[in-house]
């Protein structure tokens, strides 16, 4: 499993790169506070991380992958648990995505919400370099939350 996760962040490394440091601070910090229950936190992180992309060349999946974060967040601390997804992924994020969206998908908000994590946690531990550690001791998250996919991983 964890050899997709491996191949995945080389395979989005170029496109990722280019985001700025501060911008990758606060993708790691919305990624972090997201996993640790900090909801209110993760919402004021993707807001940041936004702002400073701006009209930056980052790809804009990672614009859909921070509002999608930001919205289940969001909807998490006041305790919305039924909340759909508006943010949905287009077809030209595929690539970004680590799950191929061609296989069934049972939960569609499960699979937005799982495929905008992994590519919150690829971004920042690709950009932030001070990041390394805190993100690197989550990878057993990502590789649980790609479990639930492991038919479905591109290859």
């Amino acid at each position: 499993m964890d050899r997709f996760l491996s191949e995945y962040i080389d395979r989005v490394r170029p496109a990722f790169s280019t985001l700025p440091r501060d911008a990758a601070h606060q993708v790691a910090f919305a990624f972090l506070s997201y996993k640790l229950g900090i909801y209110p936190d993760a919402v004021t992180r993707c807001d940041q991380a936004l702002k400073i992309i701006g009209g930056r060349p980052i790809p804009k999946v990672l614009g859909t992958a921070l509002r999608i974060v930001h919205e289940r967040a969001d909807a998490l601390s006041q305790a919305r648990y039924d909340t759909k997804l508006p943010f949905l992924f287009r077809k030209e994020d595929l690539p970004f995505g680590i799950i191929d969206p061609s296989e069934p998908v049972v939960d569609p908000d499960l699979f937005q919400l799982t495929n905008a994590l992994v590519i919150l946690y690829a971004a920042a531990l690709i950009a932030s370099p001070d990041d390394d550690q805190a993100l690197e001791e989550q990878e057993k998250y990502i590789l649980q939350l790609l479990a639930t996919y492991r038919k479905s991983l591109k290859k």
